[in-house]
């Protein structure tokens, strides 16, 4: 659990108070080196702990199916000492998110270190048009016990299934008819319903206007930096990766490029980062009905420099944005080296529910294999749809808020406060969270962007209240 000890400010606000906290009562301390728990002080779980749990789960599940027609499971009793009896096996099949079959495996009485095979016909299944189809096997307690209650998950696996059928996609010349006007400052792309503006000299689109309604404070720009989590900070990364902290506002367009064709707007942007070298090319496609579909890649950088902390892109909407919709993994916050736990699924929630205050401000939120993310003031919304996939979060204050100061003593509790404005960052990844130790070990390399050319691309898609999200994330263009 955290060693950390309950205090309250001047405001009666409660928080958790760390190495430094405390005057001149202790002359030396680790700062919040002993907040480093699976748990809070007050048993509370930290969102790590997810992880922890599935890792260690006692059966493990495998598909060995082999391209086979069946889908087949092999379940092994990681067990030293008992068998499964104790256990009720459940299945479901869930579209996008969905459940549509489910059904029991009964009792299994394997002993430990033996295995069962289990075969799925999902032949019956007639897959809709752009959805996902994911098989999840449970393993629940059948009994109660003084620790642990009937009902209780011990273990559960998931699986994609190999079912598929893709969208038809709308022709461009089909949707309403756009036009685009120029000046020396501006591109502007205006549609039936909407308003888009590009930034010439930023290089960025600055504004999203929908429905006559302004949807953002600052517009999208590179984002190449993550706020140092605790593993961070003990292997320096704040210091060796600190090239990359402005990389957003530091960026120089070098060429932008427009034109109109087949009824959709492109707006080609080539910038450059002189601390880096590194060169970006951004490329805006504007359709009739309103979506933009976004491409951004690392065109080139200099081999020697240090990881990317993150590759990506972020803009601010208004504070109105507050509630939250996506399929991806969650609930909880997932990472690229910390995402077993984080089940495939349909989640939705608030903005502000999606940060964890911890007792350190850090990075928190993050979404990992995200399919599609919607935010919405409860009247109109913005879903970024992933081309096929993306990293994402959402902050109720600005992301930078999250970032590490030395000899701040800022507190989780205190210092990440909602905000009118909500920071939405679109990312193809950002590095693993590490956690061999805290006082020198890096993310493993597979979990490291090293600096090299990286791309991925999404749509940006407004939609009205009442929409289904789901039938809308199944939007293809050409």
């Amino acid at each position: 659990m955290d060693q950390t000890i309950l205090k309250t400010d001047e405001n009666g606000t409660d928080y958790w108070a760390y190495g430094g906290d405390f005057g001149n009562e202790f002359s030396e301390n680790d700062s919040n080196f002993c907040a480093n728990g699976l748990v809070a002080a007050d048993r509370s779980l930290n969102p790590h702990i997810h992880e922890v749990k599935k890792v260690y789960q006692p059966v493990k599940f495998t598909d060995v199916s082999k391209k086979s027609s069946l889908t087949k499971i092999e379940i092994k009793n990681r067990y030293d000492f008992i068998d499964l009896t104790h256990l009720d096996f459940s299945w479901v099949i869930e579209e996008d998110g969905t459940e549509i079959q489910n059904g029991d495996l009964g009792k299994m009485k394997l002993s430990p270190g033996e295995t069962e095979t289990f075969n799925f016909n999902h032949q019956t299944i007639m897959p809709k048009p752009g959805s996902e189809y994911f098989l999840t096997i449970r393993a629940n307690t059948n009994s109660g016990s003084e620790l642990i209650p009937k009902g209780h998950l011990v273990a559960w696996e998931q699986f994609k299934l190999p079912i598929e059928n893709p969208a038809p996609s709308i022709y461009s010349g089909d949707l309403p008819k756009l036009e685009m006007t120029e000046n020396d400052h501006l591109i502007e792309v205006n549609g039936a319903g909407f308003k888009i503006t590009f930034d010439r000299e930023k290089g960025n689109l600055s504004q999203y206007n929908y429905r006559s309604v302004d949807l953002l404070k600052h517009g999208m720009e590179p984002h190449f930096w993550r706020a140092p989590n605790d593993n961070d900070l003990g292997n320096a990364m704040q210091k060796r990766t600190a090239i990359w902290r402005n990389t957003g506002e530091e960026m120089k367009v070098i060429e932008l490029k427009s034109s109109v064709e087949n009824n959709v707007a492109n707006i080609q942007i080539f910038s450059i980062h002189d601390l880096t070298g590194t060169n970006l090319e951004t490329n805006y496609f504007v359709y009739g009905n309103g979506v933009v579909k976004v491409g951004h890649q690392i065109r080139n950088t200099k081999s020697d420099n240090p990881e990317i902390p993150r590759f990506g892109l972020k803009m601010t909407l208004t504070g109105d944005f507050t509630e939250l919709n996506w399929f991806g993994r969650g609930p909880h916050e997932s990472y690229w080296d910390r995402k077993t736990s984080a089940a495939f699924g349909l989640y939705k929630g608030n903005v502000w529910s999606q940060t964890f205050q911890y007792v350190r401000p850090q990075e928190t939120g993050n979404k990992t294999d995200v399919r599609w993310m919607a935010v919405s003031n409860g009247k109109i919304g913005l879903m970024a749809k992933g081309l096929p996939k993306f990293d994402g979060s959402v902050h109720q204050y600005p992301y930078k808020d999250l970032d590490h100061v030395r000899y701040g003593q800022k507190h989780g509790k205190l210092d990440i406060q909602p905000k009118d404005q909500v920071d939405w960052l679109i990312d193809y990844k950002q590095m693993g969270v590490g956690g061999d130790n805290s006082w020198g070990a890096r993310p493993h390399k597979q979990y490291t962007l090293t600096p090299k050319v990286y791309n991925y691309s999404f749509l940006l898609i407004p939609f009205e209240e009442r929409t289904d999200l789901t039938q809308l994330s199944n939007l293809s263009l050409n």
